[in-house]
């Protein structure tokens, strides 16, 4: 009986560590060292070997009435890096991309949600978003030829920010100084290329992320899709890590805006 208590503790034991190890979802994606990356919306210098993609209707957390398809909204997401800099690039399916309306909340239009984490040991079963995590919000507004972009860091889920507050929610403001995006035409869409300078991700409290080859962290993506600017009526949403079932979809369900542990991870290689 002894024998068999002690067994059934261990047992216990590892399968509660497994949890904790694998709190994050399966969903990896790996970003290779950057070499001469220029922002100008041709990935024609891009390791495009690795990438995730978000198509499917288990992916969708909100307004799953309103996805006709993956010509619709649907994404393939690719990342590089280097000591300094995280860069994001996107092929994005949509029938009318972009579509923006000034003094609107970016995440009722059409924009990106970026999550990740600055602390590679982060534990990646918490519950809750540490200072070190991040919700970065990206759109843009095109004026014949040209591109506004606009960031926005949502940091009010955070109990203790730590110094670095929520910037930006309204749109129509660049918070990060030495941000650089770019945007081109696609066949179905558009290619939206960034760089997201990683020192802006810190302060005097908060240490900035410096990537290195073999490095993890919690990272995951929304494509947010709205066909028509009006008031009340929000985004299509997709969630890179979600795989659900049924119809009864929202981000509360799915609460990846507060619960860091339903992301999904980025690794760093060469």
């Amino acid at each position: 009986m002894k024998k068999f208590l002690c067994m059934a503790l261990t047992l216990m034991l590892v399968l509660g560590m497994g949890t904790s190890a694998l709190a994050y979802t399966g969903k990896n994606l790996e970003a290779p060292k950057a070499e001469n990356v220029v922002i100008d919306g041709d990935l024609s210098e891009w390791d495009l070997t690795r990438s995730i993609r978000i198509d499917a209707e288990g992916q969708i957390i909100d307004q799953i009435e309103h996805w006709d398809g993956e010509a619709d909204c649907a994404m393939e997401l690719y990342a590089m890096w280097d000591e300094e800099n995280l860069y994001v690039a996107m092929k994005i399916f949509d029938d009318t991309p972009l579509v923006y309306r000034e003094g609107f909340p970016l995440d009722e239009l059409d924009a990106i949600i970026l999550f990740l984490s600055t602390d590679p040991a982060a534990d990646p079963a918490r519950t809750e978003y540490a200072a070190t995590d991040w919700r970065i919000v990206q759109s843009a507004d095109k004026y014949k030829d040209d591109f506004d972009f606009f960031n926005y860091i949502d940091r009010d889920m955070i109990a203790d920010p730590m110094g670095w507050e929520t910037q930006g929610e309204y749109g129509d403001e660049l918070v990060f100084e030495d941000f650089e995006g770019s945007i081109a035409d696609m066949e179905g869409g558009i290619i939206w290329e960034s760089r997201i300078p990683l020192a802006e991700l810190s302060n005097d409290q908060i240490p900035a992320l410096v990537p290195a080859a073999g490095t993890v962290i919690g990272f995951d993506c929304s494509i947010l899709d709205v066909d028509l600017p009006c008031p009340g009526i929000h985004s299509l949403r997709m969630q890179c890590s979600a795989e659900l079932e049924g119809r009864d979809r929202s981000p509360e369900a799915y609460a990846v805006d507060t619960n860091p542990s339903l992301w999904g991870t980025l690794t760093f290689v060469d």
